[in-house]
């Protein structure tokens, strides 16, 4: 029975008494080793179409097929032409045959009468690295199968991983039809009695009935920030690319961010070069990010300047619009900025114990700014202000969505 150190070697030779010599010397002095063996080199290719072999001991004199003749037909063959060849021939012949055999690939050129402790020392070094061999290419399957099951584990993981996310972006999108629908009635309920109750002089409910209509606007933009995110992650988040006049959203940028800069009591300073013309991309997407950063930029700045400049600039291959958002609030330190564009993720815990927010905006301003082909730019100073800016192409095409 073969074993992991077991050695099987093909002895061939036309002479009974050079087996039997040769078989006894390999059995007494070798361990764990099969003796094959072979009267013609016609016999030794039979062997080896159904025995596998280590080793080969050839006679180069042999009638009919001699040692060389039947050596070029192991080489020839893919699955045999590995196996070490030692040949054997008579000593008077050994300088004659031996340029020869060692052409033909011989491992080895011994010489009869056969010298035993020559043979036994020989067979001993190729047995040691036949079985070190062995165990390399034992150890490098292994190796393999842990690749590949390692492999199959990182797939399982990563199906496994998508399937979460969707599962999860499906419960966000349902969660959020759910919420979105009574929230959008709060909002138009509170609106209504704020009216009626500004209408009729209850001044006692004004306020309250504000709170509740603020509180609700704030709701309902939290919730479509994380149906945003789950969109985009998803891989379900589209660019929808139209011609627009900037001049014309960047005034409606400007009017619905106003109140929120002047609440802190900030000054909004807004520079928008002459002649912007059109622009060609997604303007939803365009006026979310700029009401991002300039709603950030409110809530981290009180009693400062809030700056918004935007600027057309032609390079060799197309036309950019740059976007600069900036503002002389709290600044953001080198270490936060690492993490500033992650989700759910803001500058440290006491910033959002105090400012509030999910930490969505910013990362998602990020995943639009590359959905349109676009980078954003971020310098800051803790304690002086920060300052982004946005640079997207004024003609988006359709390879950038």
């Amino acid at each position: 029975m073969s074993t992991p150190e077991s050695l099987n070697i093909l002895i061939v030779d036309d002479n009974k008494n050079n087996l039997f010599t040769l078989r006894n010397l390999i059995g007494e002095y070798i361990p764990s080793v099969q003796i094959l063996e072979a009267d013609s080199g016609l016999e030794a290719l039979r062997v080896l179409l159904k025995e596998k072999v280590d080793l080969i001991i050839l006679d180069v004199q042999m009638p009919e097929m001699d040692g060389f003749e039947t050596a070029e037909l192991i080489r020839a063959r893919k699955h045999t032409r590995h196996i070490p060849i030692v040949f054997l021939t008579a000593a008077y012949k050994s300088e004659t045959f031996k340029q020869k055999g060692f052409d033909l690939g011989a491992a080895d050129y011994l010489t009869k009468p056969i010298d035993a402790p020559l043979l036994i020392s020989r067979i001993k070094s190729y047995r040691h690295f036949i079985l070190q061999e062995r165990r390399h290419v034992s150890e490098l399957f292994i190796a393999n199968q842990q690749l590949l099951r390692a492999k199959e584990l990182a797939e399982e993981a990563q199906a496994a991983a998508e399937a979460a996310n969707v599962a999860k972006s499906r419960f966000v999108a349902n969660m959020s039809h759910e919420l979105r629908t009574p929230l959008n009635a709060i909002i138009g309920y509170s609106e209504i009695l704020l009216e009626e109750a500004t209408d009729s002089g209850y001044d006692s409910c004004v306020q309250d009935l504000d709170r509740i209509q603020s509180s609700g606007k704030h709701l309902l933009g939290l919730i479509n920030d994380i149906l945003d995110m789950s969109k985009i992650e998803a891989g379900h988040m589209e660019v929808y690319i139209e011609t627009f006049d900037l001049r014309k959203l960047l005034n409606d940028v400007v009017s619905t961010a106003s109140p929120l800069i002047e609440k802190n009591k900030n000054t909004f300073q807004y520079e928008f070069t002459e002649q912007l013309g059109e622009m060609k991309s997604d303007q939803t997407k365009l006026k979310q990010m700029l009401l991002n950063l300039l709603s950030n930029a409110a809530k981290f700045t009180e009693k400062g300047i809030i700056h918004l400049k935007v600027t057309r600039q032609q390079d060799a291959h197309e036309a950019w619009f740059v976007f600069a958002v900036s503002d002389t609030g709290i600044g953001i330190t080198p270490e936060q900025q690492q993490k500033l564009f992650q989700p759910f993720t803001q500058a440290d815990a006491s910033t959002t114990r105090k400012y509030g927010g999910t930490g969505l905006g910013l990362a998602i301003t990020k995943r639009f700014t590359e959905m349109m082909g676009g980078s954003i730019l971020l310098e800051s100073e803790a304690g002086k202000g920060t300052s982004f800016t946005l640079l997207l192409p004024a003609q988006l095409r359709k390879g950038n969505e």
